[in-house]
């Protein structure tokens, strides 16, 4: 009997050897609709920043605005695509042309768009009387200023976290150490992690990706380098595109840097040590140098008497209050006013322990806080405030675990990114053990979400051994990026450069204002050129109010032998705008600053 099946199977070789022969056939490249599109460069919306502002005033018609179109998924580019939304303020001299640079404010969960217009305006007005105000307005002549939306945020494709559940109300995670308060904590934290695991973008809002949607945006812009500055996770996301693309890293400046070389987890287990050394060691200090005002006493032990004096729900009204003030030096009269204000409501509070809040608000307003005029108006404004938190931590109402946009972004890529500790009882000894060494803020982190993150879709890139060095600044007590995680992740970066501010406490720096700290920056970014030593040390301004720096902590200008602090000529133009323009900066870094957990659950009003 013949073997029909292989005769059947011979009678086809000769058509496969024809079909063989035949032209290949290219599957289609699933990024080819987002490597040739063309940006719609077109006049912005007056409201895209999240509120009303004529651009115009500020950099004329340079700015303009564009969405990219960046796939949702990177590593499937047809599952879907999500809009990246950027802000350019174009070159002051657009024929002399030799880039851009791209701004984060940190977060994660930052909307930057509004650098670009912040740095064009304040570029712009640079004074050539002083060399860093020359090579910022060579800066603003030659490069385009990118502000931008990341994924998850702003103007871009945004996030939402809610459930129906509601959250169970947290008394001061460092004064109620009860099972009912951890188990508070924890259920919060369980909320907030399961309402954004129900959002089906949550796995693609992460560092990796906003790191892919920037080298999308720079090959669209044409540019074969991407130039940026990053503050706080700005720092993490600038690092991370430095790893996943060196070839193309051009100038970077890292500044409150994160811990780069470790998980996130590094950086929020060590601020609450952070937080309290720069309360009790630089805000305490300058509160007892000047007790003529404060009266709060002559030593820095007896200003965190009248501090802990408070009672507990008080206590942690003034420490989100104060902990904010941290983030400026410009702040630091404001924690005086804070612990002034304290005090005067903890009188009122005792003298009539059953009056309602519209009793209590009454006494505030008719009490006198100091004796001086200026400093009695400013604690009786921070009493109401703190009066409000007050009340509704005594009477919490019912609130649904909802994130507004930058916390449910800010939820999503602390989660994604790096793989979390997921043992409970980890997080409650350390929150144990927090409360009692940190109490500012410390105890908090019981309520960890990511110890609940189902699973971390992203990799942490390694530093890659062609990684370019790039620049590193840092404030010497910077409370919400540390100064051990930041001198770990310089180290871990090759030839990475470090300028290094003695004695500041405040969050991030650049612009700083001083030669020593401002001058080798904006020479790195004009010529490329880097600083001979890979630590710089400098001196810090002296604080509000005060003509000299009081040293705290090491001394890193004298052990270094390094640079000094010269102020010299002011590098902006002498106008109001200008100085509204700078505060405005540090107001957009301070919002955006990476957050601890103690400063995230305190009910809204």
């Amino acid at each position: 009997m013949p073997n029909t099946s292989l005769k059947a199977a011979l009678a086809i070789l000769p058509a496969l050897a024809l079909a063989a022969c035949g032209p290949r056939v290219t599957p289609p490249d699933p990024m080819a609709s987002f490597t040739s599109q063309k940006l719609d460069w077109h006049t912005c919306d007056q409201s895209i920043l999240g509120f009303d502002l004529d651009l115009s005033k500020y950099v004329g018609d340079r700015a303009r605005c564009a969405d990219v179109n960046v796939p949702l998924d990177w590593s499937n580019p047809t599952r879907g695509t999500a809009s990246f939304s950027l802000l350019r303020v174009s070159a002051e001299k657009p024929a002399a042309r030799k880039g851009a640079i791209f701004f984060n404010p940190g977060g994660p969960g930052g909307d930057g768009l509004a650098f670009a217009v912040q740095y064009g305006y304040l570029w712009s007005k640079a004074s050539t009387s002083s060399p860093v105000g020359q090579n910022l307005k060579t800066l603003s002549e030659q490069y385009d200023l990118i502000g931008f939306s990341p994924r998850g945020v702003g103007a871009s494709t945004r996030i939402y976290c809610g459930t129906n559940e509601l959250y169970a109300p947290v008394n001061h995670p460092a004064s109620d150490r009860s099972q009912r308060n951890i188990d508070a904590m924890i259920r919060n934290a369980r909320l907030d992690a399961a309402a954004c695991q129900k959002n089906p973008i949550t796995p693609f809002i992460n560092t990796d990706a906003t790191a892919r949607d920037l080298n999308l945006a720079r090959q669209l812009l044409g540019d074969e380098k991407f130039n940026y500055v990053g503050y706080s996770y700005g720092t993490w996301l600038g690092a991370w595109y430095a790893k996943l693309f060196p070839a193309n890293t051009g100038r970077i400046l890292l500044d409150g840097n994160m811990g780069l070389d470790g998980d996130m987890a590094k950086t929020f287990i060590s601020q609450p040590k952070a937080f309290e050394r720069d309360f009790r060691e630089v805000a305490l200090a300058y509160v007892a140098r000047h007790n003529d005002l404060y009266q709060l006493g002559s030593t820095r032990e007896q200003a965190y008497t009248q501090f802990d004096a408070l009672s507990a729900p008080l206590k942690y009204a003034a420490s989100n209050v104060i902990a904010h003030a941290m983030y400026s030096a410009d702040l630091m009269p404001s924690i005086g006013e804070t612990l002034v204000g304290a005090r005067g409501l903890q009188a009122i509070l005792s003298a009539h322990p059953d009056a309602d809040v519209n009793a209590v608000a009454a006494a505030v307003q008719s009490v006198k806080f100091s004796d001086d005029a200026d400093l009695d108006a400013a604690a009786r404004e921070q009493a109401f405030g703190l009066l409000g938190v007050y009340d509704a931590l005594v009477h919490p109402t019912p609130q649904p675990a909802e994130l507004e946009n930058s916390s449910a972004a800010f939820t999503a890529i602390t989660c994604n990114d790096t793989p979390w500790n997921t043992d409970q009882n980890y997080w409650t000894k350390l929150s144990d053990q927090m409360a009692k060494d940190y109490p500012l803020i410390g105890g908090a982190e019981a309520y960890t979400s990511c110890a609940y993150w189902k699973n971390w879709t992203v990799k942490k890139p390694a530093v890659p051994a062609n990684m370019p060095p790039v620049m590193m600044l840092q404030n010497e007590y910077d409370p919400a990026t540390p100064r051990e995680g930041a001198l770990d992740g310089w180290k871990s970066l090759p030839g990475a450069r470090m300028v290094f501010i003695d004695n500041e406490s405040q969050h991030a720096a650049f612009p700083y204002g001083t030669e020593c700290v401002d001058l080798p920056i904006t020479k790195y970014f004009l010529d490329g050129t880097l600083p001979k030593d890979t630590f710089t040390a400098c001196q810090a301004k002296p604080l509000p109010g005060e003509t000299q720096v009081y040293p705290v902590g090491e001394d890193y200008v004298k052990t270094t032998g390094l640079s000094v602090q010269n102020v010299g000529a002011s590098a902006y133009q002498s106008e109001v705008g200008v100085q509204e323009a700078l505060k405005g900066l540090r107001d957009i870094i301070e919002r955006n600053a990476v957050q601890p957990g103690g400063l995230r659950q305190l009910p809204r009003q």
